[in-house]
């Protein structure tokens, strides 16, 4: 009962995934789209997961054959769809080559299994499925599928490290380019994929110790086979949820940067034109006199045009003269604001939320999450312990 329970629930999260995104496909960026195939290509994965820990020894040793590429496709095409959120805004073909590897090995198991006799596969599944055991009188076939279960483990692991470390590079390499500019980061960030990817490396892991280790183990210590379970339950479930809710892409994200350029006056100022000090002036006196921190929807883009400069000049001042980016920048004003309102007694009638829209965050839980992540406290905590301090001097 155990048994056939956890080695079905990562199954059974991606047939959920599979056809939720399916049924909203008209709808779906292209990013949503293309994990569809993920999905798609998981379900398969451990649909034949799901043979294998419940001894359908026939129809495994078949199912392996697809396993073998179904096991190597998952990390280059989660590492493809990451690319789509954060770098490229087609598809383009030429990334099959991701998948060669994948294809290759599975060509091969296929001939291996179709040259192996009937007593080669009782011999392959019993002895070497579902036992590891090593022997030096198996025949030549048995030999090269011994020799297939090794080159597969050596490439799982070195896809499993390669692509979560240049999934996590590109995440940060998007995140850093949005901070710079936009002020109000929430929702086009990835952090919850890159929170995500971290489980990502416990699952790769997991799936590595296991390509290591071997599934017989799992096989031996049934209960063993409830960590691995939870663990890409988890990730499954993390990966689908967080992809529901991510409406914000690259697309955007260029539409954005494009829309800005054609406002740009690059072509008519030059580097000789541009005061740092006299810049850094007038971009200040915006901030404390105009208090333009205060729109919530503020990008660096209109703090060019209104400098009347280009949006590169501010960026380097920013990130050289106040080593910030852009959203620390502008979020360190709106925090100040908020303070001042939060020490006025006048205003301790004001809520929380309506002090954060009126210091220019877009939503309280945005405001929440900035505060508490400069402050290290919630604003209402820190409204709570300004008062009590006081009231302690005053007495």
């Amino acid at each position: 009962m155990i048994n056939s329970l956890f080695s079905s629930l990562p199954l059974w999260i991606c047939v959920f995934w599979l056809f939720n995104s399916l049924f909203s496909f008209k709808s779906n960026s292209l990013a949503k789209n293309f994990l569809i195939f993920f999905f798609f290509i998981a379900t398969i994965n451990y649909f034949s997961h799901f043979l294998y820990f419940n001894r359908q020894y026939n129809s495994y040793c078949f199912a392996e054959n697809i396993w073998i590429f179904t096991s190597l496709s998952l990390f280059p095409i989660y590492y493809y769809y990451i690319r789509l959120l954060t770098k490229d805004s087609k598809i383009s073909i030429s990334w099959i080559w991701l998948l060669i590897p994948s294809f290759i090995l599975s060509i091969f198991s296929f001939i291996l299994f179709f040259l192996m006799d009937s007593y080669d596969k009782y011999i392959y599944v019993h002895n070497i499925l579902y036992w590891n055991g090593a022997n030096s009188d198996y025949s030549f076939i048995i030999k090269l599928q011994l020799i297939k279960q090794i080159i597969f483990r050596i490439l799982f692991i070195t896809q499993a490290i390669i692509f979560t470390f240049i999934g996590i590079k590109h995440i940060s390499t998007y995140n850093k380019s949005i901070k710079e500019f936009y002020s109000e980061t929430k929702n086009k960030e990835f952090k919850s994929i890159k929170i995500l990817l971290i489980v990502f490396i416990f699952a790769s892991i997991t799936s590595s110790l296991s390509a290591i280790i071997g599934k017989s183990f799992f096989i031996e210590n049934q209960f063993l086979i409830i960590i691995p379970s939870l663990i890409h339950s988890l990730f499954l479930y993390g990966v689908g949820y967080v992809n529901h809710k991510q409406y914000f892409t690259i697309i955007d994200f260029k539409n954005d940067l494009l829309n800005a350029d054609k406002k740009d006056y690059s072509t008519e100022i030059t580097k000789k034109d541009i005061n740092n000090n006299h810049l850094k002036e007038q971009l200040i006196k915006l901030l404390e006199t105009k208090e333009i921190f205060k729109n919530p929807d503020l990008r660096i883009s209109d703090v060019s045009t209104l400098l009347n400069t280009n949006r590169t000049y501010i960026s380097n001042l920013v990130n050289e003269e106040f080593n910030q980016s852009f959203a620390d920048f502008i979020n360190n004003y709106r925090i100040k604001y908020a303070k001042n309102i939060l020490h006025d007694k006048k205003q301790i009638n004001i809520s929380i939320s309506e002090i954060g829209y009126m210091s220019g965050f877009l939503s309280e839980s945005s405001f929440y999450r900035v505060f508490k992540d400069k402050v290290g406290v919630s604003p209402g905590s820190y409204r709570k312990k300004f008062f009590e301090t006081t009231k302690c001097i005053n007495k």
